[in-house]
């Protein structure tokens, strides 16, 4: 089997990078997103790395409105 892309037109949301800027110099510049999760571990987890964007609440303010969120 071949690999899978979604293409959503929502914009990208991606461990290495949340919108296109952050995302292309994060692929220019080799960065993954990729890395170890404690809370994997607590959970006892034979796999502890794992991909998770980083969305802070600017971020989140930047795309929803309060009554959104």
């Amino acid at each position: 089997m071949g690999r899978r892309v979604v293409v959503t037109g929502l914009g990208i949301c991606a461990p290495n990078g949340v919108g296109l800027g952050d995302f292309t110099e994060a692929m220019i510049t080799g960065k993954s997103g990729i890395r170890f999760d404690s809370r994997l571990q607590e959970l006892e987890f034979g796999c502890q790395i794992a991909g998770e964007p980083v969305v802070t609440d600017k971020l989140l303010n930047t795309y929803f409105t309060p009554l959104q969120l």
